[in-house]
């Protein structure tokens, strides 16, 4: 019977990761995959969603050629040649990826996992089942989506984020239930195209987990644009009839599209991981972990979408899958979540490290905040995306940097220099006397910073 040091169920981007990484560190792994090399991430969420993105972004700005100075003539979109784009992208990198695991000297294992005790595992497919040993168990199996209830996927007029990554016709009308980062992304794909978008959130308002002022200028921008939003707002009931959906909300409220996409969350993947075998708790349907990533069966730990702790990003579990891997190597670090970026690819973008709302909230030091407008910045002026502001929020007893928030073109980018301060614990004084080049979009970290300075 083949015997590891780990066994890592999933290969998406945290078992990716933590497999190659324990791989560096001498282990003897085996990376077990029912399906593709990317997981949710590269086949059927960011790498995707991302593609079609700069298809409709790309054609956004060129229909605002004239602002440019230049003549565009007649320009249209076709969805089933951006459909085969991404798939081609998702391919490439997919390749790329299995020849990285092979040069790696991962073993890779084709099959569904089960617990058959603490130590071992059963691996079956299509022609064979295992049976192996491994002194480590990581399960990185990730989640796919959540279904609305009463209203079960049917690949048709009700769909999951994986169903509408495949649609070759643009609908007239999308009702997308659910205002948070899957919603506001496929709203952002769909309404260049010319689709009637209408977004449902339950909440009080979209991206409710961002800073409140960055998701209402969302709002605000998404209603100027002709997304009709409902915030507060929760489905009673949805319906198929005559090709088309209708939905009830609570108010009373009756909305009709041609489809309906439900973007209201996604559930981790458990069934058939046997994990009563290994004595490994589940809370609120997900794998209960510690600060280390450890279950409550020693020497089993779980990362990503599958856990308690789930930060609902490919990069927070491929962060987590190598802390995992380092600490069963002899460090005894805890994750460290108030240094993960959150980036949302809506048109405008929104990121985020620290969380200025839950810095605001949590600490019990007294802070200091400023914001800068991107219209305030030569670089943003040029290129003719002078939508949004950053915000920056410090400590007043020190200066550190405690969280940064923005929205705007290409904050996903923008964001790292805030998460690099906030990890290193760098002070306002410290950014100030960085150098920033101009013209450059980064400038406006300079010009928070010496906002701030005023301030302290």
């Amino acid at each position: 019977m083949p015997s590891y040091d780990l066994a890592i169920i999933g290969a998406g981007p945290g078992g990716f990761e933590a497999a190659l990484r324990a791989k560096e560190l001498g282990f003897k792994v085996a990376l077990i995959e029912k399906a593709d090399a990317g997981g949710t991430c590269l086949n059927t969420g960011c790498i995707p969603t991302k593609a079609l993105l700069a298809s409709t972004k790309l054609l956004t700005k060129i229909r605002n050629a004239a602002s440019y100075g230049l003549s565009v003539s007649e320009i249209s979109a076709d969805l089933n040649a951006m459909v085969n784009r991404k798939n081609r992208i998702v391919e490439t990198l997919k390749k790329g990826m299995t020849e990285t695991l092979k040069k790696s000297g991962v073993e890779w294992i084709v099959g569904t996992a089960a617990f058959l005790s603490k130590n071992r595992l059963r691996v079956t497919n299509k022609n064979e089942t295992q049976e192996i040993d491994s002194q480590s168990i990581l399960i990185a199996t990730g989640a796919g989506p959540m279904p609305l209830k009463g209203a079960p996927f049917d690949g048709k007029g009700i769909l999951s984020s994986t169903d509408i990554l495949e649609l070759r016709n643009v609908p007239k009308r999308l009702l997308i239930i659910g205002g948070s980062v899957i919603g506001v992304e496929f709203a952002s794909i769909f309404e260049p195209l010319g689709v009637k978008v209408t977004i449902v959130e339950m909440l009080e308002r979209l991206l409710f987990n961002e800073d409140e002022e960055v998701s209402r200028r969302l709002e605000s921008i998404f209603r100027r644009k002709g997304i009709e939003t409902h915030t507060g707002e929760k489905v009673q009931a949805l319906t198929v009839q005559n090709n088309a959906v209708q939905a009830i909300l609570e108010s009373g409220l009756k909305l009709e599209a041609d489809l309906a996409l439900i973007a209201i969350g996604r559930r981790p993947y458990l069934e058939s991981l046997g994990l009563e075998n290994a004595g490994i708790k589940i809370e609120k349907g997900a794998i209960a972990v510690n600060e280390f990533l450890e279950t409550s069966a020693p020497g089993i730990y779980a990362i990503g979408d599958v856990t308690t702790r789930s930060t609902g990003l490919a990069h927070g579990a491929s962060a987590e899958g190598v802390r995992v891997v380092e600490n069963l190597k002899g460090s005894k670090k805890k994750m460290d979540y108030g240094t993960i970026p959150y980036c949302i690819y809506s048109d405008p973008e929104v990121a985020s490290v620290g969380n200025a709302r839950a810095v605001r909230r949590n600490t019990v030091e007294e802070t200091v905040e400023c914001k800068v407008l991107f219209s305030s910045l030569g670089k943003s002026q040029i290129e003719g995306e002078t939508e949004g502001f950053l915000k920056m929020i410090a400590s007043k007893r020190d200066g550190r940097i405690l969280g940064v928030s923005a929205i705007g073109a290409h904050v996903t980018e923008l964001i790292h220099e805030g998460a690099l301060a906030i990890q290193a614990g760098l002070s306002v004084k410290t950014l100030a006397e960085t150098i920033h080049a101009h013209p450059t979009e980064s400038e406006i970290y300079q010009k928070a910073v010496q906002k701030l300075r005023l301030l302290l």
